[in-house]
């Protein structure tokens, strides 16, 4: 789904929202404004998936983690939505997370989301990631002729000392991508998310997600999967009365994003810089945005979250530049 379907997508949930009826008692709770969104989810789902079982789902999750109830309506609901456009299920089974960071709930697929989501492009023969762990017999080369074996130990395997993700195309051909637990634990510090949700309760699955991304540099993609690992850690919250992120550019002009629905003299906050910055490199034709951060900093970049607010305004200058000398 594009960036254009996204807004709209947005635009009319936010609508739906603000004109929800107040409970006479006081307004509606986050359970009943599930129950009351399912059109607008059942129009976002893929066919095959019905919106009644996604709005279970949801409920269940609020439940599980009181947390998401304190955080604002309009980021849980864009976080359901956002799962929703990609077909992906939160909860348990680790398609997808809904995380909460502060007031504000963060959308994260899981690695069996992202593996859901490879097999897409029907043109994968197998695909697997595993942890490493120091007595299992591992060993890897890169090179003309790359080579990968890893026999697990039965019993008492040790310490994690790496993960590493393989595929192996229909068309003949393979591809692998290993990382020490140094580069993932490198990652995961940079997360906001690094000590919350999926990376304190399932260390592993994280960990082969993260590989999994790596890996997908070299593999034919989905759309959904890229749109994935473009909203990985994201928010939205253009919904009800907070800010409506449209880049600038739109009219010619990037230098900063566009706020709507705010004081004018108010702060551009996270939220709306990440979203900026990820319509920004969208619009400079950027599909692999792990990427292009990484060479933009020279280090292992896995997405805007990872970046500064300094880092984040960077970009987007450097970006708007590039769109004036065109």
């Amino acid at each position: 789904m594009n960036q254009k379907e996204n807004t709209t997508m947005g635009n009319g949930l936010a609508q739906r929202v603000k004109n929800q009826p107040a409970q006479q008692q006081g307004e509606p709770t986050l359970a009943q404004l599930i129950e009351r969104m399912k059109p607008e989810i059942g129009r976002a789902l893929p066919k095959h998936m019905n919106p009644d079982r996604m709005a279970r789902i949801a409920t269940t999750v609020l439940r599980q983690t009181p947390a998401l109830a304190r955080c604002t309506p309009e980021s849980f609901l864009g976080a359901l939505l956002t799962a929703s456009q990609l077909g992906l299920e939160p909860g348990p089974l680790g398609e997808a997370y809904l995380v909460p960071y502060g007031t504000t709930v963060t959308f994260i697929p899981g690695y069996r989301g992202l593996v859901k989501l490879a097999w897409q492009s029907g043109k994968l023969q197998s695909f697997n990631a595993h942890i490493v762990y120091e007595n299992d017999d591992f060993d890897y080369s890169y090179g003309l002729a790359p080579t990968l074996t890893h026999k697990p130990a039965m019993t008492n395997r040790g310490p994690a000392i790496a993960a590493y993700a393989a595929a192996v195309f229909k068309d003949g051909g393979s591809v692998f991508e290993v990382m020490s637990v140094e580069d993932i634990e490198a990652i995961r510090k940079r997360s906001k998310s690094g000590n919350n949700g999926p990376w304190k309760t399932d260390w592993a699955a994280m960990a082969r997600k993260t590989v999994t991304k790596q890996l997908a540099k070299w593999m034919p993609l989905s759309s959904e999967f890229a749109e994935a690992v473009v909203r990985d850690g994201t928010a939205r919250t253009d919904t009800g009365q907070l800010v409506d992120v449209t880049p600038s550019y739109v009219d010619g002009d990037v230098d900063q994003p566009q706020i709507t629905g705010t004081d004018d003299t108010a702060p551009v906050d996270r939220q709306s810089l990440e979203a900026a910055v990820l319509a920004a490199i969208d619009q400079a034709g950027h599909t692999d945005i792990a990427a292009f951060l990484s060479n933009q900093y020279g280090d292992q970049i896995d997405g805007v979250s990872d970046l500064s607010d300094e880092e984040l305004t960077n970009t987007l200058n450097a970006l708007a530049a590039q769109q004036k000398e065109k």
